[in-house]
């Protein structure tokens, strides 16, 4: 049974004794858990004395305290936030959420199988902050309203950076995230609702009168004015008959009436037949749509789905809204939509009246609305639970694995690299031997590996280097993943396993291990060192370059890291060139959607001083500066001015330490005379800071 964390908004208790769309829906997830269990849940939410919580078998309830001092210092935040224009929005809550999560992650035996975060990016930047130190679960953010300062672009885009994956409530709200944060991965998870029972049970409720509803919140955003006023219109332009049928209820007055609810209240007194009521609860209102023959949705901001529509349509009641955010995907053909540009409240009030005077058109359209609601399956409340369990549940389908293995002249220790390959846990693989024009009888034993293994295939070609067998490899691999793993290396034999897995928990494109270094006596002694950063990471594509170039995590290598092949469609090794993965590494990071690094040293380095890098780092150098100057101008193309920084930096220091290590002065001349093109007071990289920047200008005029 799978673990998971859900981090509610903390505003309303969850189970959801108090309400509240979003509580309602974890409550869901809770409750049909408890019939399913699929999931052992830690429900993390603002205390609520509710003796129903300790019904619960499958979910753990973990309360967080909210002292009076704090929620009068957040109520004086949350109007900050609100008038400073750009403001991004947090509560000092947070930290009391913030503290609970981490004291129950030092708990648990063994870590959650996924964090997921609702609807409060203030909440999920802590949450990411405690989990990335040291876990390697994947985090969730489940986005529930429209981009705003609780769900900052800013935030979206460091959530993403960090490899948060997204949970959004329509396509609309995807469209917003991935405008913010372009490298995101956002899945899609329709709230949903009952589906009435059949609807020509629900005609026959029908009488001659028609009743307006309008149902929500009664705030400027919702239109609930402009409905007033277009009400006003619709009895100027209605007839005698049909004023006498018409009636206006507006539901959800709060017990404080603000500003904007008196104001509506005043000019709906002003007209017959509009009736102002307070606010139900959910399931009061549920009863209550039975009461109405038409329901008005006149949202002015942006809807980030549209649950009230999706109610309406479930029971057979025909529907008026606006061209509002997610509103057309969610109603389709069942509504009447109404343009908000131009003269709206007349283009409100004309809608009315169309459905005030034509009965057939109220029962077509109703019709419509349920059928809309019956047959997209996403709607139906029943299948909510899930979607949400398979998009936080991803298991792995067993997809071939491609294992690249460039050969020439190795034949002293291929026999171990092939045979840590073909003792992997994870079988479905194919292990492709490409002999680069071996001398030795590396060829041979190729053959012999094939002989004993049908996973084996092996390709002769004449000799092109390291990148041409790569691309060999490449262009003759079936997987759907592949693994590039140099013949005088070798593997754990849990590696590909634990890295399918982890690709596919977190929806990785490219999973990265950490690397060992290993001498002649591993065998007996089992002696090795990490070469590689010991703490986990999740990262977008993009900011998983930016890890390659200032930690020793990702690195630049070509051999640590499990890839989806679909990457490889328009890149290719360099061919004749050294330094090829310092040439093509990053670019299939900055394609990748998430990269992961899981620390474990998989993947065994040997440390031999012959082979290609063996040979004089002078002429080592030019291919390296060649494939480092070239990274510049490929994020000079893509116009991405931190990474042409963070690029311009590795430039640097590689120039620096080539410089330090040559002795021939021409070589020291031209290195120097490189650095100096590459560096100005203008053009010093401000992602380096002010005394990185200092230092690496210094070295232009002396070279210390």
């Amino acid at each position: 049974m799978k673990r998971i964390a859900i981090i509610t908004p903390c505003i309303l208790p969850v189970p959801a004794t108090m309400g509240g769309a979003v509580e309602e829906l974890i409550t869901r997830i809770v409750s049909d858990n408890e019939i399913q269990e699929e999931l052992s849940i830690d429900l993390f939410s603002i205390y609520d004395d509710n003796d129903e919580n300790d019904q619960l078998r499958r979910t753990r309830v973990i309360s967080v305290y909210y002292n009076n001092t704090q929620r009068l210092m957040d109520r004086f935040l949350d109007k900050a936030h609100r008038t400073v224009e750009g403001s991004e929005g947090y509560r000092l809550f947070d930290k009391n959420i913030a503290e609970a999560f981490e004291e129950r992650l030092l708990d648990l035996d063994e870590p959650y199988d996924a964090v997921i975060v609702e609807n409060q990016v203030s909440i999920a930047r802590k949450i990411v902050d405690i989990s990335r130190k040291a876990y390697e679960f994947p985090i969730f953010f489940h986005m529930h309203n429209d981009v705003d300062i609780y769900r900052s672009p800013k935030g979206l885009r460091e959530l993403a950076s960090k490899g948060v994956q997204f949970i959004a409530v329509s396509k609309y709200i995807k469209s917003q995230i991935l405008r913010y944060a372009g490298e995101a991965v956002v899945h899609v998870l329709y709230n949903g609702t009952e589906v009435a029972g059949d609807f020509a049970e629900l005609e026959e409720k029908k009488t001659d009168k028609v009743r307006f509803l309008y149902a929500g919140r009664i705030i400027p955003e919702k239109g609930v004015l402009e409905l007033v006023e277009a009400y006003d219109k619709l009895l100027v332009l209605a007839g005698s008959e049909i004023r006498s049928r018409i009636s206006l209820d507006i539901i959800g007055f709060s017990s404080n009436q603000t500003k904007y609810e008196k104001q509506v209240r005043n000019l709906a007194g002003k007209q017959d037949g509009i009736n102002c009521k307070r606010r139900i609860s959910t399931s009061d209102m549920s009863r209550k749509y039975n009461d109405y023959d038409v329901v008005v949705m006149p949202t002015m901001n942006e809807e980030p789905f549209g649950l009230v529509a999706l109610e309406t349509m479930s029971r057979g009641l025909p529907l008026i809204t606006t061209n509002s955010g997610a509103l057309p995907e969610v109603v389709g053909d069942g509504a009447l939509i109404v343009e908000k540009s131009g003269d709206f409240t007349t283009k409100l009030a004309d809608a009315m009246l169309r459905l005030a005077s034509d009965k057939d058109l109220r029962n077509e359209l109703g019709k419509r609305a349920y059928a809309r609601a019956r047959d997209v399956a996403d709607f139906d409340i029943k299948n909510y639970y899930g979607g949400f369990v398979r998009i936080i549940d991803v298991a792995g389908h067993n997809d071939k694995i491609s294992i690249v293995v460039p050969i020439f002249n190795v034949s002293h220790y291929l026999e171990k690299c092939v045979n840590s390959l073909l003792e992997q846990t994870y079988t479905n693989i194919e292990v492709l031997l490409i002999d680069d024009g071996s001398t030795d009888n590396s060829g041979e034993l190729c053959d012999s590996f094939a002989k004993r293994d049908s996973r084996v295939k092996v390709i002769h070609q004449a000799n092109q280097g390291l990148s041409g067998a790569r691309n060999t490899g490449l262009d003759n691999a079936t997987g759907e993943y592949v693994f590039f793993c140099d013949s005088d290396d070798f593997l754990q034999k849990d590696a590909l396993v634990s890295m399918y897995d982890r690709l596919c928990r977190d929806n990785a494109d490219i999973v990265a291990c950490g690397i060992s270094c290993v001498w002649d006596d591993y065998d007996e002694s089992g002696r090795e060192e990490l070469f590689t950063n010991s703490t986990p990471g999740t990262f977008s594509g993009r900011e998983a370059v930016k890890q390659m170039t200032i930690t020793n995590n990702i690195c630049t290598v070509a051999w640590n890291k499990l890839y989806r092949r679909s990457l490889f469609e328009n890149i290719r090794f360099p061919v004749g060139a050294l330094h090829e993965d310092e040439a093509t590494v990053y670019k299939l990071l900055y394609e990748a959607r998430i990269v992961a690094y899981t620390p474990d040293p998989y993947y065994k380095y040997y440390q031999r001083t012959a082979g290609i890098m063996g040979g004089s780092l002078g002429n080592r150098g030019g291919y390296l500066i060649t494939a480092l100057t070239d990274r510049i101008k490929f994020f000079e193309e893509k116009n991405d001015t931190e990474l042409i920084e963070y690029s311009r930096i590795a430039l640097l220091e590689r120039i620096k330490y080539i410089y330090r290590n040559v002795t021939d002065k021409q070589d020291r001349k031209e290195l120097a005379k490189v650095y100096g093109e590459n560096i100005t007071f203008k053009s010093a990289p401000v992602v380096a800071g002010v005394k990185k920047r200092l230092a690496l200008l210094l070295w232009k005029y002396i070279k210390y």
